[in-house]
């Protein structure tokens, strides 16, 4: 179907916002829709001057009792040197260059999505019910690793 571009979910996009991924259709999903639902990514967007963004997804992929999942996050600041304000530790990053997870939100409901999405791009502000991340463990948490998990100390 080449004209598939005209069943593309109408979204109201705010100023200064980009949508990177449209793979969202018009259309609900039931087992004879779900090759609509395929992919990592149905929508994405994001706004370059406050770093925002979001991805939408169908999970569990291919199922008709799924449901939508969005990821909201904040983009790290750019740096004009590579590596700028970078500390490394194994293959993470931190510091201002780390993306900040905000949150998780779930729905059934495709209206529903796109005026989550809509609000979000406008307001800036994920939904009241989004689940955000736990807590990083504390110091103390980390010293507890059992002895056994410890790295062990050559002999020198």
């Amino acid at each position: 179907m080449k004209d598939h571009w005209r069943l593309l979910q109408p979204l109201r996009v705010a100023a200064g916002w980009r949508i990177d991924i449209s793979g969202l259709y018009a259309v609900d999903p039931s087992p004879e829709t779900m090759e609509w639902f395929y992919g990592s990514v149905l929508i994405s967007g994001n706004d370059g001057h406050s770093r925002l963004t979001f991805d939408a997804r169908w999970e569990p992929e291919g199922d008709p009792e799924g449901c939508y999942t969005v990821d909201f996050l904040r983009l790290p600041r750019a740096g004009k040197g590579k590596g700028k304000g970078l500390a490394r530790e194994g293959n993470t990053a931190r510091g201002r260059d780390e993306v900040e997870f905000i949150g998780t939100w779930t729905t059934r409901s495709r209206p529903e999505l796109v005026a989550v999405l809509e609000s979000f791009m406008f307001t800036r502000t994920p939904p009241e019910n989004t689940a955000s991340p736990g807590p990083e463990p504390t110091v103390a948490e980390v010293a507890a690793v059992p002895e056994s998990a410890a790295p062990r100390e050559e002999a020198g």
